[in-house]
């Protein structure tokens, strides 16, 4: 069976629906093609839906900012409650050793225009009863939100199908067919489809469609852990509460790679969300493990550890549900790839997001439609250029 679109986009994740319905708000013709089943079964699924502004620096904080933005109004224009809500967030410490990363993590946050105060330890467990005693200091700041994972991937899918998208599950892509230097076709284990574009919005697997192009795409799954506990009462001020490690196990593999702690090897720092239902999301671990999307009891212990140091009175409460996800990682800078390439001209790569894919999603979406429909795009993405990696390939 022969199909024809505009634009074939592979990943039905949040990016890729993302992608797939700003398109069609510009009246393009998308197919996006799945592997799986249906929706969220990805990493789209396993994240705990939490939009940190002050962990970011440039570039990816101007991304971050242009997201905020396009989120506050995304439940009216996609006609889907995505459960957004400004909630704040606050990164802290247990560790004396880091009083100056974290006064200094201040200070950057206020020069980057980010609206931030610094907390000592004491104070912030006036304002907040549940906080650790061993919490020493702590930044707020209070453009941060969340969003209900499950409910942006499924209203940008919705939307993008009321444009006239067409979604193709449990399709797998097998090859990919080249005119000289463009693409002409896309082969799935069920159909072919004929294209003017491609975007590769495979996440994890975005290496994968980048060999059947000759092309190395320097993306890794790495693994994150989460546990979801019992409802229990809402804290008084601050449910966005992050461990000052995650700077750390989420921004600096370097450093990961060299500790000597076995904590820190898996990438385990504190991310913890409590839910307006009252459940606590408890993240999060970052490791390598291959396309392996198990959860692990060593990891799982480290993490529910962790977090009775912040939160002591998650010791008395039940974890109800654990899962895990693979968060496409660039390994060659820990940058997102938002980009043509020069061959095949009609190539491209939206991927490498990590553990940011949500935050991200809006703008990501916004701008690879920009680059596709338009001859620039409303925001630079030089930054995010696949041909930062010449040495590569």
């Amino acid at each position: 069976m022969i199909k024809r679109a505009d634009v074939v986009v592979v990943g039905g994740g949040v990016i890729g629906c993302s992608v797939a319905y700003y398109l069609a708000k510009k009246g393009v013709r998308v197919i996006v093609v799945e592997k799986k089943e249906g929706l969220s079964l990805g990493a789209s699924g396993a994240n705990q839906g939490g939009c940190p502004l002050q962990l970011f620096k440039s570039p990816v904080l101007e991304l971050a900012r242009e997201s905020l933005k396009l989120y506050k109004n995304l439940a009216e224009e996609i006609e889907c409650d995505i459960e957004y809500e400004n909630v704040g967030s606050l990164v802290c410490s247990v560790d004396e050793k880091q009083y100056p990363d974290m006064k200094k993590h201040f200070q950057d946050k206020r020069r980057e225009g980010i609206n931030v105060r610094l907390i000592e330890g004491h104070q912030l467990r006036k304002l907040e009863p549940t906080l650790g005693e061993d919490i020493i200091v702590g930044v707020e700041e209070w453009d941060s939100y969340m969003v209900n994972p499950f409910k942006v991937n499924y209203g940008f899918a919705y939307a993008a199908r009321k444009l006239g998208t067409e979604f193709l599950f449990s399709s797998q892509v097998k090859k990919i067919e080249r005119d000289k230097e463009r693409i002409a076709s896309v082969i799935t284990d069920r159909e072919k489809i004929k294209t003017n574009f491609l975007v590769n919005a495979a996440g994890a697997w975005a290496s994968e469609i980048g060999k059947m192009l000759g092309l190395t795409i320097p993306v890794r799954a790495r693994r994150g852990q989460i546990m979801v506990t019992e409802p229990v009462p809402l804290n008084k001020r601050w449910r966005y509460i992050l461990d000052a490690d995650y700077l750390t196990t989420a921004f600096d593999l370097a450093a990961v790679e060299d500790s000597k702690e076995a904590r820190i090897k898996l990438g385990v720092a504190g991310s913890y969300i409590q839910e307006k239902s009252g459940n606590w999301t408890i993240g999060s671990s970052r490791d390598f493990a291959g396309y392996n999307n198990r959860v692990t009891m060593q990891t799982l212990k480290y993490m529910a550890k962790r977090a009775i140091k912040f939160v002591p009175k998650l010791k008395d409460i039940s974890c109800i549900r654990t899962f895990a996800g693979l968060r496409p990682f660039c390994y060659g800078d820990g940058l997102p790839i938002l980009s043509k390439i020069k061959s095949p001209q009609n190539f491209v790569i939206a991927t490498g997001h990590a553990g940011e894919g949500m935050t991200l999603a809006p703008i990501t979406g916004k701008l690879i439609a920009e680059l596709i429909t338009e001859s620039g795009t409303s925001l630079s993405i030089d930054a995010f250029s696949f041909s930062r990696f010449k040495n590569i390939n």
